[in-house]
């Protein structure tokens, strides 16, 4: 695993998408639920995925499947309902099986508010047995 400080910089084929907060996604104090990051991450990560030419759904049909097997969540600043988040993900490293993913997401003020990381498994879909990275992933994510 390599190690992530929320800094851009550190990331390779990074992709920054936004979303609103919603009312729904808030806790009784105003603030972004902490459990509602993780799906932000999601978002970041299947953004990714599509802007590099692999949406979720092709993988899928090709029989690979990617299941979350780490995430490490560090908070910054807290985020309240309406704010223009920012989501950067980008690759922090590629092994054998596993990709980790590491995001950055920051308010319009870009002020740090989560960073952290995902390490995913490739496995395939009917055995659920740990595979290699497809090669056609690997040459598109050399790093």
């Amino acid at each position: 695993m390599g190690t992530f400080a929320g800094r851009t910089e550190q990331l390779q084929h990074s992709h920054t998408t936004q979303l609103r907060v919603r009312y729904g996604e808030t806790d009784a104090m105003g603030y972004v639920y902490y459990g509602t990051y993780p799906l932000y991450f999601e978002v970041g990560r299947n953004e990714l995925m599509r802007h590099l030419g692999f949406p979720y759904a092709s993988l899928e049909a090709s029989g690979i499947m990617m299941p979350v097997v780490d995430m490490q969540l560090h908070y910054g600043s807290p985020a309240h309902y309406d704010n223009l988040l920012s989501v950067t993900t980008g690759i922090v490293s590629l092994g054998g099986a596993s990709i980790e993913f590491g995001y950055r997401i920051a308010d319009e003020a870009n002020t740090l508010v989560v960073w952290g990381t995902t390490t995913l498994a490739f496995v395939n879909r009917n055995t659920r047995k740990p595979v290699r990275v497809p090669q056609a992933v690997r040459d598109r994510l050399t790093l």
